[in-house]
C-alpha cells in the first residue's frame, strides 16, 4: 500500500482510532503526527463527520468539573466522560469553558479566589497547556479563539464589558490579543471609539462569534441613528469593522437580551423582546457583509422566555432546526421543545448544577505555544 493511499484512508478515520494506530508502526506514527495530516484530517471531519457536543457540569458534592462528549444524532447518548487534563501541580476549582475552535477549548480555571489560569485543551488528544497571564483590569470579559491562515497561528481575543467603564468617559479601553506563536498578550487600541471596543453589557453571548476570519460581538455605536451594531475584528490584519444592520433590527426599548453567534457558517443575531408578549427572534446573514442578505429564520413566542435568558444559539441541523442553550443553569432546547442528553451523571434539570455546552469537531490539532 502506497503512502498516499494510506494517508487518504487514515484521514477518514476518527481521532480515537488514529491515536491507537500511532502504535502500529513508526511510519504511521510519523504521518499522524505531521501538521499537514492533522489539517487534512480536520478539514475532512468538518465536512463529513457529525459534530459533537461537549457538556461541562460541576458536581454539587465536591465541586469537581466533569466533561461529557455527546453526539448530536437522534440518540443523543453521552459517549465519554472525562476530567480536565491539568498540569500536575495545579488542582482545579471552578471551571468555565470560554470558547472552542477546531477541537481546541479555552478554559478558565479558578484555583484560589485570587489566582486563575487560562488553559488550552484538546479533550481527544488530552493535550493541554497553561497560557500566559493577562491583564485583569475588567470584572468581566468575553473571549474568542480563532485560526489565522495568513500566519498559520491560533489567536485568542479578549473583549472588555462596557459596564466596567460606563461611568468613566475618559477611560481608554484596550482589548487584548494573544498569538500562540508569540506567546504574549498585546493591547489593541486602534479604534478611537470607546464603544467600538466594548462588549454590550446586555449581550447574551458566551463567546465571540468567529466566522469569515473575524470575531464579532454587539457594541454600541450611534451611527446612522442606530443604537447598536455588530462589531467585527479581523484576525489577520487586526482591524475593527462594522457589519451593516437593516433599520428594522435596531435596538428598541423593549429588547431585554441579544447576542451574536455562528449558525451553519453564517453570522446570526438573536434578540429577546418583552412588551406584553414575550418573543425571541433569530436572524442570519446569508451573504456575509451584505446588509440586504439578513433574513429572519423564525420567531418564538413563549411566556417563559424572560425566565430562561440568556438564550444562546448553538447549532443548526441539516433540516434548519436550531439547538439553543437556555438559562444560567443551562437547559437545551429547539424551537420544537426540550432537547435532552442520555446518561448524564447529573440531570440538566437540577437547580444546583452549573452546566455549559459547546458544539465542536473532534481533531488532532494542538498548536505549539511559545512560552
Amino acid at each position: 500500500m502506497g503512502s498516499r493511499i494510506e494517508e487518504e484512508i487514515l484521514r477518514r478515520l476518527p481521532v480515537k482510532s488514529l491515536l491507537r494506530f500511532k502504535c502500529v508502526s513508526e511510519s504511521w506514527k510519523t504521518l499522524i503526527s505531521e501538521p499537514h495530516f492533522k489539517k487534512k484530517h480536520l478539514n475532512h471531519a468538518k465536512n463529513q463527520n457529525p459534530p459533537k457536543m461537549l457538556i461541562g457540569q460541576t458536581c454539587p458534592k465536591d465541586d469537581t468539573f466533569y466533561f461529557y462528549s455527546s453526539s448530536l444524532s437522534s440518540h443523543r447518548i453521552v459517549e465519554d466522560v472525562r476530567n480536565l487534563d491539568c498540569p500536575s501541580n495545579f488542582v482545579p476549582g471552578f471551571c468555565k469553558i470560554y470558547c472552542c475552535c477546531d477541537g481546541l477549548f479555552l478554559i478558565g480555571i479558578d484555583n484560589t479566589p485570587n489566582y486563575s489560569i487560562l488553559l488550552l485543551w484538546n479533550p481527544l488528544t488530552r493535550e493541554s497547556i497553561v497560557l500566559p497571564d493577562q491583564n485583569k483590569d475588567s470584572n468581566y470579559s468575553i473571549y474568542g479563539l480563532g485560526y489565522d491562515p495568513t500566519s498559520d497561528d491560533y489567536k485568542v481575543l479578549k473583549v472588555e464589558d462596557d459596564e466596567d467603564y460606563e461611568d468613566d468617559d475618559d477611560c481608554e479601553i484596550s482589548n487584548e490579543i494573544l498569538s500562540l506563536k508569540s506567546g504574549s498578550w498585546r493591547k489593541i487600541s486602534d479604534s478611537n471609539d470607546k464603544d467600538y471596543n466594548c462588549l454590550s453589557s446586555a449581550d447574551s453571548m458566551d463567546c465571540l462569534a468567529f466566522v469569515h476570519g473575524a470575531f464579532h460581538w454587539h457594541g454600541f455605536t450611534e451611527r446612522n441613528g442606530f443604537l447598536f451594531s455588530v462589531i467585527s475584528f479581523n484576525i489577520s490584519n487586526e482591524q475593527y469593522g462594522e457589519i451593516p444592520l437593516p433599520e428594522r433590527m435596531c435596538l428598541p426599548s423593549n429588547m431585554i437580551d441579544h447576542g451574536v453567534a455562528v449558525l451553519g457558517g453564517m453570522l446570526s443575531i438573536n434578540c429577546v423582546y418583552c412588551n406584553g408578549t414575550n418573543f425571541f427572534d433569530l436572524w442570519v446573514m446569508k451573504d456575509y457583509g451584505v446588509e440586504e442578505s439578513w433574513i429572519k429564520l423564525f420567531t418564538i413566542t413563549n411566556a417563559r422566555i424572560p425566565s430562561i435568558i440568556p438564550i444562546v444559539p448553538k447549532y443548526m441541523f441539516a433540516d434548519g432546526e436550531v439547538l439553543f442553550s437556555c438559562g444560567r443553569r443551562t437547559e437545551f432546547m429547539t424551537s420544537k421543545g426540550p432537547y435532552g442528553f442520555s446518561n448524564l451523571i447529573w440531570s440538566l434539570a437540577s437547580d444546583d448544577i452549573d452546566t455549559c455546552g459547546y458544539v465542536y469537531t473532534e481533531s488532532l490539532i494542538f498548536p505549539e505555544v511559545n512560552l
